[in-house]
């Protein structure tokens, strides 16, 4: 059969495929999903308009109250809670703690001069279970600042339900209420991170007895020294900068890390820290109004 005919004998069978409905087309398979997305994919993600502006709640699959803890993360200056929560990628990094936890993420001061929007942490852990209908994790409660979120943890320095307070780069303001705190109670653990604020960090790190230092946070969860996991107090002196800090996917995850929180199977906790999935709009939360 000579060339021009076979061309138009393969014409001709495609076209009677096409007719008959014969026609397969190839695909691609489809993409494992990825284990991070898919996890914050799974979790609720709610904005609530509070009284004294927006807060943001994640509560990740498989969450159980009962043998739950409540982290509270209070972010910077120059930073609103919007900004935060979707600049930083806060779902993400939670979900890369795999702690079986409700995460709380609520307004607070962007600048000086800009009053504390929560100064009672009993009201706002209230608004959240009030608008949302979950019962918080009781059996741990941790607060996270960075930065200048300081100054609403200073605020929160008589609040009874504390168990763990943790500064990441964050004492800009006088460092020994924060000493004073930990001391008062042996069951209160304290953790801070310095690299813009080292001095400060160094002062209070002399001011507690039997401060853990950990020089550089560990490349993997395993690698904390076994006294950081139980110290009241520990001090980090981080090899990453300021903002680097509450963005690379290491830090925050791998202090959560610390605390004596369940992990969740449902979770990616095994993967390493920093290992943020690629950017992706999976997740957008639904507004809900407090009500209050």
């Amino acid at each position: 059969m000579s060339s021009r005919r076979l061309i138009a004998a393969t014409v001709a069978a495609v076209a009677l495929a096409a007719i008959g409905g014969g026609i397969v087309v190839a695909t691609a398979p489809e993409a494992t999903p990825d284990p991070l997305l898919a996890a914050v994919a799974a979790g609720r993600h709610q904005r609530i308009e509070g009284p004294h502006g927006p807060i943001h709640v994640w509560v990740p699959a498989g969450y159980e109250a009962a043998t739950g803890a409540t982290i509270v993360y209070v972010h910077g200056y120059f930073d609103t809670t919007d900004s935060a929560w979707t600049n930083h990628r806060l779902a993400e990094q939670f979900a890369l703690s795999a702690a079986n936890a409700l995460f709380i993420v609520p307004e607070t001061p962007n600048k000086k001069g800009v009053p504390v929007a929560y100064p009672n942490l009993g009201e706002l852990l209230s608004v959240v279970e009030d608008a949302l209908g979950v019962t918080r994790g009781l059996l741990h409660t941790a607060v996270l600042g960075h930065s200048g979120a300081v100054r609403t943890l200073a605020a929160w320095l008589d609040e009874p339900t504390v168990d763990t307070m943790v500064l990441i780069d964050a004492l800009y303001i006088d460092e020994a209420p924060f000493a004073q705190w930990v001391q008062a109670s042996p069951r209160r653990r304290l953790i801070t991170v310095g690299e813009d604020t080292l001095l400060a960090s160094e002062n209070l790190a002399d001011m507690v007895p039997g401060t853990v230092l950990v020089e550089r946070f560990p490349p993997t969860w395993w690698l904390w020294p076994a006294e950081a996991r139980t110290a009241q107090h520990v001090y980090v002196r981080a090899q990453f900068p300021h903002m680097a800090l509450v963005t690379n996917g290491v830090v925050l995850p791998s202090l959560i890390r610390l605390l004596p929180l369940e992990l969740l199977p449902t979770l990616p906790w095994t993967q390493e820290p920093g290992t943020l999935a690629p950017l992706s709009t999976a997740g957008k939360p639904s507004k809900q109004k407090a009500r209050r």
